[in-house]
């Protein structure tokens, strides 16, 4: 109460100075106005309401600050953007894209594809440095790449006084504990650094120094206005509504409370300073319902409108305000010059190489933004920068493209963890953990060491080494070894009879073509020693073991949108195989199967999907262990698992999905209905159905650990079940 009482005597001694200023001997110069815009995440869209009043009324501004988004909004004007430009402008912004802060699945390499397909989760511990999570959710790449959009005509700016209005915006020195104002350098990089809200944002690495959101320590800079020389200081207050005790039953509801805690205390003390305040109504809003910003914005119009009686005081005269906007607009860059030559810094020797060439063809043209954007998400594809940026230099006259890279300081190499829940029999759900390490550049530049290993109802260790002989498309080598403990159930009609328990270990070579980041060829041997025994069942089951060896020709095209659960796009993997030994096996044998998975979308929120395979050896049969299963999740729900081994059969799936809400920020994406058909036919069980049918319906989620789907299936010859699936769903 005390605070208000202060902030409301403030307003009245503001005003009393004001009405001083009518006196005649004042009219010689009008008092400089300098406005400072609060941080607030999304709710800080109110401040382009703000200034759209400050237009429309003609109030000068001839200093801005601002924290967060408020420096966003307030760097953005203060290069001369109209308030609806800048309206215009957010309107285009991806939000979702932003926020995400990662890579869209269809650009990254063929090899960080490979990654998400086997771990289709958000989790990634660099461990160069020791073990070290992520230090934010966010890289903060499309934050970046939209301020460099933005901003490049501002590159070559030496101090923001010389902007159309001078300038300031507050981060965080996370390694001194003290405020950074920025008044110079380049303007993207100090917008950047003043919105990397911490655990969301990593922070901003610069010269040693490591910047975090300004909003720690001045969320609100009216200070900063006051120094830079306004006579009059106006701030824009964002005022929350009350904190939601059910918004504190999670960890980062918990965090984003406590933040906001902490940053009410400096919000406070520059409310005091400010000669008037403008309270904008946020109460409702969150600090990421960037979604909402066509009913956000009018917030910040109506509270400048509330204050109009003091406001207008400042408004100038036509003429007046019409010199005002021309010297304003004398300063604003609109021209970007053509680059003519291309210089990278911040990369090593052969990154800076991949870089060059992905950006020489830019010199000598006008800059095209889409695609310097589209070079910089295929290389960020490669996983080997934390970010990329691009500006405008200059070098003894001579316009030129500057590309900063930022290299990942806790990797390679990195570990990606996965969990793995099957609750495809209810009574006996498998619970798995895997992680995935991989080493770069050894034994040469983009040659990779990766280890695979799992733990739980699966135990298996497998170790790669990949090497290509050229940069980027072409040829490479793959050697490998492996071993595990694979169960596998045996049924007697629907009924289970067994669990046998197989153990495997071999090794194996494949030459390869890497066409694109989309697809891939190998032609391949491998060999090993597999011994197979029950575990669960009649003791007088039989048990083996021997020596395996297969030829294999496999091809892999990944164009669908997402690995977890897709939206649009295809999938064809096929496999050929000249096996000429296996366990139980009479004679040697070839083997094929293919399958195709197609999602097409039908609107923003839903898609139909189809997923079509076959196998078969040929017609021979004494193969030993069968070569294909059916029954599970993603193969005919209602059945158990593996339920049906044959060596010959054909599967199809029709479905449809549709998003029906979202999952709280960090924690995941989307929440989806699914429902579907499946068709199958196994051939040669005696036993067997003529054709294996069911529906499933189910709720699937897209978290950090990776898809979610629960749901119920119901079959042909009394097959029904609930089942519960972590890790892959498609």
């Amino acid at each position: 109460m005390q605070s208000k009482t202060g902030v409301f005597l403030l307003i009245l001694a503001g005003q009393a100075a004001l009405n001083a200023q009518d006196a005649p001997q004042q009219h010689q110069r009008r008092p400089t106005i300098g406005v400072a815009l609060e941080g607030g995440g999304a709710k800080g869209l109110a401040h382009i309401g703000v200034l759209e009043w400050f237009e429309e009324n003609h109030i000068p501004v001839d200093y801005i600050a601002g924290t967060s988004m408020g420096g966003l909004i307030g760097g953005l004007y203060a290069t001369g953007r109209r308030p609806s430009e800048i309206r215009n402008l957010v309107g285009q912004i991806d939000w979702t894209d932003v926020l995400s802060g990662t890579v869209p699945f269809r650009d990254l390499s063929f090899r960080r594809k490979e990654d998400l397909r086997a771990y289709p989760n958000s989790l990634e511990f660099g461990l160069r440095h020791g073990v070290s999570p992520p230090s934010g959710l966010n890289s903060g790449q499309s934050v970046r790449s939209l301020l460099d959009r933005y901003l490049l005509a501002y590159s070559g700016t030496k101090s923001f006084d010389d902007l159309p209005i001078p300038f300031r915006c507050v981060a965080t020195d996370l390694v001194s504990g003290k405020a950074r104002v920025f008044s110079d350098g380049p303007l993207a990089d100090a917008l950047r650094a003043t919105m990397s809200i911490p655990v969301a944002f990593a922070p901003v690495h610069d010269q040693g120094k490591i910047y975090a959101d300004g909003g720690l320590l001045d969320n609100l800079p009216t200070d900063l206005v006051r120094q830079m020389g306004a006579d009059i200081v106006i701030g824009v207050h964002l005022k929350a509504g009350a904190t939601d005790p059910k918004s504190l039953r999670s960890l980062f509801g918990v965090l984003d409370a406590a933040t906001t805690v902490m940053i009410d205390a400096n919000v406070i003390r520059s409310m005091e300073r400010a000669d008037i305040l403008i309270t904008v109504d946020a109460a409702g809003y969150t600090t990421l319902d960037f979604d909402k910003a066509e009913k956000i914005i009018p917030k910040g119009y109506a509270a400048a409108q509330s204050s109009t009686k003091v406001l207008t005081r400042f408004s100038l005269a036509g003429e007046e305000w019409n010199q005002y906007a021309a010297r304003r607009e004398s300063k604003r860059v609109n021209a970007v010059q053509v680059p003519q030559f291309v210089d990278i810094t911040g990369a090593s020797d052969q990154l800076a190489s991949d870089i060059r060439k992905a950006f020489s063809s830019h010199a000598g043209r006008p800059i095209d933004a889409h695609k310097l954007e589209e070079n910089i998400t295929l290389l960020m594809g490669q996983e080997r920068f934390h970010s990329l940026g691009y500006s405008l230099i200059e070098r003894d006259g001579v316009p030129g493209l500057l590309i900063t890279a930022e290299e990942k300081y806790d990797s390679p190499p990195w570990l990606k963890p996965g969990f793995v829940i099957d609750g495809a029999d209810p009574y006996n759900v498998r619970l798995m953990f895997a992680s995935r390490l991989t080493f770069q550049d050894v034994g040469g530049y983009r040659s990779e060491v990766r280890i695979d290993a799992s733990f739980g109802s699966i135990y298996a260790i497998r170790a790669e080494y990949y090497h290509p002989f050229t940069r980027t498309r072409g040829w490479f080598v793959a050697p490998e070894a492996f071993a595990g403990r694979i169960p596998i159930n045996l049924y007697s009609g629907s009924r289970l009879e067994a669990e046998y328990g197989l153990r495997n270990t071999g090794g194996g070579v494949d030459l390869g073509y890497l066409f694109d980041r989309f697809s891939e060829l190998r032609i391949g041997y491998r060999a090993g020693y597999l011994s197979g025994s029950p575990r669960i069942g009649s003791p007088s089951l039989p048990s083996g073991s021997g020596r395996t060896g297969a030829t294999s020709l496999s091809f892999t095209m990944d164009r669908l949108d997402s690995p977890a659960i897709p939206h649009s796009g295809m999938e064809v993997l096929s496999n050929a195989q000249w096996i000429d030994a296996n366990l139980g096996a009479t004679n040697k044998f070839p083997s094929a199967e293919t399958a195709f998975t197609g999602f097409v979308p039908i609107g923003a929120p839903a898609s139909v999907y189809a997923i079509a395979a076959g196998g078969t050896t040929f017609g021979y049969k004494n193969t030993g262990i069968p070569a294909f299963s059916l029954g599970s999740p993603t193969r005919l729900a209602a059945y158990g698992l593996n339920e049906f081994l044959v060596n010959q059969y054909w599967y199809f799936r029709l479905g449809y999905l549709h998003q029906i809400g979202s999952l709280p920020a960090f924690w995941g994406t989307g929440i989806y209905l699914t429902a579907q058909y499946e068709a199958a036919k196994p051939y040669g069980l005696p036993n067997g159905p003529r054709l294996a049918t069911d529906g499933a319906a189910g709720l699937a989620m897209k978290t950090i650990v990776g898809p979610i789907l629960i749901g119920g299936a119901v079959g042909e010859g009394g097959h029904k079940k609930w089942f519960f699936q972590l890790g892959r769903i498609f």
